[in-house]
């Protein structure tokens, strides 16, 4: 129980260090990919201190941690990823196309719920995002930046692809090590925006 608890506090931490480090630069270089970052870990924040803080005592907060987590996972994983993608690539969206993109997904997880393929969708949210992620890390140009981003998918691949609910191998899944291996993830990420020169 103490190092489940001690893994969402990490995540919690982390979390909230990349939503500061990327909101700065969204600050600093108007780079709305950045702000979309900053978005996608504070509502992987917000489920983690959900976590923390809400006691599953009855069937109404039981759906309201369901609801947070369901926002950390299939909107802000996705979210992250194509972020990622986007500040690597300089494809600078507008806030309406992140705006679309983002109901895109809470359409797309409804209608996989309500078609019973929510573990299969869950396996592709993962896989996407790490694959997100790795085509971002092939366009940047600056040494420390990639060196960073590869370090992030140590913790990140087996957090994503093994730890969690769309693990691919689910006798695997465990809350406590997604957690911390996520935790680890976006503090790497964390570091490597600080290296970020998109503008």
């Amino acid at each position: 129980m103490m190092l489940t608890l001690f893994a969402d506090s990490c995540l919690l931490v982390c979390a909230l260090l990349l939503a500061g480090q990327s909101y700065r630069n969204g600050e600093q270089r108007a780079h709305t990919a950045s702000f979309v970052i900053s978005l996608a870990a504070a509502f992987i924040a917000i489920a983690s201190l959900g976590t923390l803080v809400v006691e599953a005592r009855n069937q109404d907060l039981q759906t309201l941690q369901r609801i947070l987590d369901n926002l950390a996972f299939y909107a802000a994983l996705p979210l992250l990823g194509t972020a990622l993608l986007s500040q690597a690539w300089q494809l600078d969206w507008s806030r309406a196309g992140w705006g679309r993109w983002l109901l895109a997904l809470f359409a797309l997880f409804e209608l996989m719920r309500r078609s019973e393929l929510g573990n299969l969708y869950s396996q592709i949210v993962t896989a996407a995002t790490l694959g997100l992620i790795i085509v971002s890390l092939i366009r940047l140009q600056q040494p420390m930046q990639r060196y960073i981003g590869l370090l992030a998918l140590v913790p990140l691949t087996p957090a994503l692809l093994i730890f969690s609910q769309g693990s691919l191998m689910p006798e695997y899944y465990s809350t406590r090590d997604y957690a911390f291996s996520l935790a680890l993830g976006l503090l790497m990420l964390a570091w490597q925006q600080r290296y970020n020169p998109s503008s």
